[in-house]
């Protein structure tokens, strides 16, 4: 069977604070199943690749299951599974802090030798955030298989490790940053000049997701942006929304090349992992609802100036 795009990333367990107080504690998280539940709304093709920990609840790999899912790209490491409190400030700004050693995240990130054979046959990848050395080493290698392969950085990763970026950017076909993360790299906030900046270093695609303000899509062959609106709903949990627009935008692009449409799937997957805590919602999410969603959003057309 041809798989149209592997995720690649993380599992965790998140103890999640908000503003107001309000707690939830031991949620089912983690960058990679966001965004593969999220790319499962708009592509049936859809396979991850995410080590887990040796007390990883296996409840949460049953639901994995239940779903019909491929549970082959998640070997078990040795190590405790990634516990974090995840701590928001009225600006959404958010705090991690963990609960678990730090120093098993390299250890709990994906390696080309987790990866199953067939899987590399993949139309494309998503390497998601994770320990920047992993990202150092799947990216040229994940490059040589043929696929298109998409960067979304790790925001804490960035700061003082910018020319490692820069240079794993040599391999990548989109890169899709957050609005945090542009800052953090390039020290500004013009997102169109730092969508151009980052191109210079590889990608033809620059995705910048801009939380409430949907997104901006740069496409360097011919000089064009593309504004992508954000989809209104009520927020519970920011926590995963970056990852599901990335899921959500790779898995339509592989489709149908249409950035257009690309963005507005992702802006529509956020929406849904916005609207509860950890990936809750996206597991009740079916293909009628994303649909209705991508439709309504899509009739808006481009956001213009």
């Amino acid at each position: 069977m041809e798989i149209d795009l592997v995720c690649f990333g993380n599992v965790t367990i998140d103890d999640t604070v908000q503003p107001n107080g309000k707690t939830k504690m031991a949620c089912f998280g983690g960058n990679t199943i966001y965004a593969a539940l999220s790319a499962s709304f708009w592509n049936d093709y859809i396979r991850f690749v995410t080590p887990i920990g040796n007390d990883f609840p296996s409840r949460h790999v049953q639901r994995i299951k239940d779903l019909g899912w491929d549970t082959a790209g998640m070997p078990e490491r040795n190590v405790p599974t990634t516990w974090q409190w995840i701590i928001y400030e009225y600006d959404m700004t958010r705090t991690w802090i963990p609960r678990s050693d730090p120093s098993n995240f390299f250890e709990l990130s994906p390696k080309p030798e987790d990866i199953p054979e067939d899987y590399l046959k993949s139309k494309a990848f998503l390497i998601l955030a994770m320990d920047l050395r992993s990202q150092e080493i799947l990216a040229p290698y994940l490059k040589t298989q043929g696929g298109i392969v998409a960067l979304d950085p790790q925001e804490d990763n960035v700061v003082g490790n910018q020319e490692r970026v820069y240079k794993i950017l040599e391999s990548v076909d989109i890169f899709l940053p957050s609005q945090a993360e542009v800052h953090r790299l390039q020290g500004h906030d013009d997102y169109e000049r730092a969508a151009k900046e980052f191109a210079q270093y590889g990608p033809e695609i620059v995705g910048i997701k801009l939380g409430e303000n949907g997104a901006l899509i740069y496409e360097k062959a011919l000089d064009k942006y593309t504004k992508i609106p954000a989809f209104r709903t009520d927020v519970v949990d920011t926590t995963g929304a970056g990852d599901s627009f990335s899921g959500g935008f790779m898995a339509m692009y592989v489709k149908t090349k249409d950035l257009y449409k690309s963005g507005v799937a992702g802006a529509v997957s956020a929406s849904f992992a916005i609207e509860d805590f950890g990936n809750e919602r996206l597991f009740h999410t079916s293909h009628q609802e994303a649909q209705r969603r991508f439709d309504k959003l899509i009739q808006k057309g481009p956001v213009q100036d």
